[in-house]
């Protein structure tokens, strides 16, 4: 089965090399850092409630993706064959794909959110391309695609069915309470990832598979390292934290003219750039306990201040006309 797939991958490669930069396009929609400039432009400046429902459900695929990748910890194409072209490259394991996982998730909502037919077939579309991408890059097994999806998928009907009862629950609680449920559900999710990694016990990653990595792409793997699942638990945290402090949501997204609502998300992602990047100059370096506290609290203040710090201030000085 691995052979018929990296004969498919190079035979993609070979043939059609017109697609690399369609490829590489496609695969920068699945990243996170598309999905923020998304999310934040619709809590701030279109849809608040949308935008909640895609940041909290982004932050539990993406966690139980980190976990699933652990737990399933098989390595990416390029890692194992010489003859796969790494055009694109991750250090985590390969199954499954985060970005096809993501994409059914984040599609799938805006798709069920809309409810256009046309919209619908365009959803998945993005999601077809998004994950066909990482097949073509080298990055990804067609398996790890295929189960990206069906978890995706399976992530996103889940909180479908789920985030109603739960939301009525938690909106009950005072803030004191919502806070703690928020922080509860961030350590479930990072949680998940490190009981992964226990259940590997002394398990040590191929040395073959972390020599062909560097060989194809230059950069070396660390797949064992889980500050990525700390970030999207932070992140989820902090989302959730700051909407459920925010006393007017959704108030500033109805206010203002196109020019105020551009200045609210161009201003916002400067400071949100700020606190992520000027943190990260501070972060400890490895993956040791205070790297991980820090990435935790570092995620958390970027999110908290995307759902509470920038919507508060926009409400006091920019409120728009």
């Amino acid at each position: 089965m691995t052979d018929v797939q990296i004969a498919l991958i190079q035979a993609l490669q070979a043939h059609a090399a017109w697609l690399e930069v369609p490829m590489l396009a496609f695969s920068f929609l699945g990243e996170p850092e598309f999905y923020l400039l998304v999310i934040a432009a619709l809590y701030w400046c279109w849809d608040t409630r949308l935008g909640l429902r895609l940041a909290l459900l982004m932050g539990i695929t993406g966690g139980v993706n980190e976990a699933l990748k652990v737990a399933f910890h098989l390595p990416r194409p390029y890692w194992v064959c010489p003859e796969i072209r790494a055009l694109g490259s991750h250090p985590s394991f390969g199954l499954p794909s985060a970005h096809a996982q993501g994409s059914a998730s984040f599609w799938g909502l805006l798709a069920a959110d809309v409810r256009w037919k046309w919209f619908t077939v365009f959803a998945v579309g993005m999601a077809f391309l998004i994950g066909a991408s990482r097949i073509f890059l080298g990055v990804h097994f067609p398996t790890d695609v295929l189960a990206g999806w069906a978890i995706g998928a399976a992530v996103l009907l889940g909180f479908l069915a789920l985030e109603r009862p739960v939301g009525r629950r938690i909106a009950a609680l005072p803030l004191s309470g919502q806070v703690l449920a928020a922080f509860i559900g961030s350590l479930a999710l990072g949680l998940a990832s490190f009981g992964a990694l226990a259940a590997l016990g002394d398990w040590e990653v191929p040395a073959s598979w972390a020599a062909g990595a560097l060989e194809q792409s230059g950069e070396a793997i660390h797949p064992l390292d889980l500050l990525d699942a700390v970030m999207a638990s932070g992140l989820f945290f902090g989302f959730a934290a700051g909407a459920a402090a925010d006393r007017h949501p959704g108030s500033i997204c109805a206010e203002g003219k196109g020019s105020v609502r551009l200045f609210r998300y161009v201003f916002g992602l400067a400071v949100a750039g700020a606190i992520w990047y000027g943190l990260g100059l501070l972060s400890p370096q490895g993956a040791v306990p205070a790297a991980y506290l820090f990435q935790y609290l570092r995620a958390a203040v970027a999110g908290a201040w995307v759902s509470f710090g920038a919507p508060a201030f926009f409400a006091r000085y920019c409120p728009g006309a």
